[in-house]
Parts: structure tokens; sequence; C-alpha cells
């Protein structure tokens, strides 16, 4: 009875652990997100819905802390050439365009043999900033692994899973009219 009660309270003391927090942008090396002028042409915002903060890592005692803003700021970098190119049109016409990146489902897992599984789902809404004019919206979703050995070290597999949302949203936006339909006048 007593070796019942100290695994007991042993598996309970284990649980109970406050995690290691890993503060994602400044470990992985993630640019800095800045706040945009308003003769920047294409407004990067990125929240969470429904997805913990910081996120924990299963098996681990490690939580990955500004998932979002990283992927913020993968978005902002692989955007920013689809930005300057549309400048012009941007700053005659409707000054320029936000887009919404929510990050809508996370996942982390550390197996036993030290291999990272990173899954992370998002969707994106373009709007126009003059009148909120919706233009469209997509869904992205990355799952990245990597042998890492411990999930205080994983940082960098999560920045190559928000990487590749960054490169399918700016390749999205090409495809996607940047003029809002006419208003329908009654």
């Amino acid at each position: 009875m007593r070796l019942a009660v100290a695994i007991a309270s042993a598996t309970l003391a284990a649980c109970s652990e406050t995690p290691a927090i890993l503060p994602l942008i400044h470990t992985a090396g993630a640019p800095a997100v800045t706040t945009p002028s308003p003769s920047t042409p294409l407004e990067v915002v990125s929240r969470s819905t429904a997805v913990p903060d910081p996120l924990p890592v299963r098996g681990s005692n490690v939580a990955y802390a500004e998932v979002e803003a990283a992927l913020g700021a993968a978005v902002a970098t692989a955007t920013s050439s689809w930005s300057e190119a549309h400048r012009d049109h941007a700053l005659t016409r409707d000054g320029g365009w936000a887009v919404l990146v929510e990050l809508t489902g996370a996942d982390a897992q550390l197996d036993g043999g030290g291999r990272l599984v990173v899954g992370l789902d998002a969707r994106a809404t373009l709007r126009t900033r003059k009148g909120n004019d919706y233009l469209g919206q997509t869904q992205l979703a990355c799952r990245e692994g990597g042998l890492v050995f411990a999930a205080d070290r994983g940082a960098p597999v999560v920045y190559r899973c928000v990487a590749p949302i960054g490169r399918d949203l700016a390749g999205w936006l090409d495809a996607v009219p940047l003029d809002p339909p006419p208003s329908q006048s009654k």
C-alpha cells in the first residue's frame, strides 16, 4: 500500500511541474515584427484562436511561447516582396491591405527517440484598409519534424513549420483580386 501511495505521489508531482517556457522569437532568430506605417502596403496581423499560449510540447516539460508572433514574423517576411511590388497600387487606390492570420490549431509532441513533431493550422483573411472590404480568405497548414533530443532545442523546427505558411500565403496573394467589388446601391 505504501508503495502505491509513493508511486501515486511521484506521478502527481511530475504531472504538476511547471513547464519550462521557451520564447520562440528570441530562440529561433525570427525577425522582429514592427507596427507598419500607413505607407506600408500590406499590414500583417497575427492572432490565436483557441490555441494555448504557451503551447505545451507533449512528452516533455517544455512549452513554446510566441507561436503567434513567430507565425506573424514568417508571414511578414515572406510577403515583403509582394507588398513592395504592389506599393503603387496600394497608395493610389485604396491605402493598402491588411491580412489577418489566425492560428486556429497547434500541436507539438516530442517522441521518445528525440523527434519533435509540430503541426500548425492557420486561416488568413485579406481586407482593404480603407473601408475594410473583404477580398478573400484561405486555410494554411504545416507539419514539420526533426531530431532535437530535447524539446528546449525545438524552436528551429517550429520556425521551419511557420516559414512555409508564410510562403504559401505570399503565393495565394498573387491570385486574389485586390480591388473590392463595386458597392451595391439601391
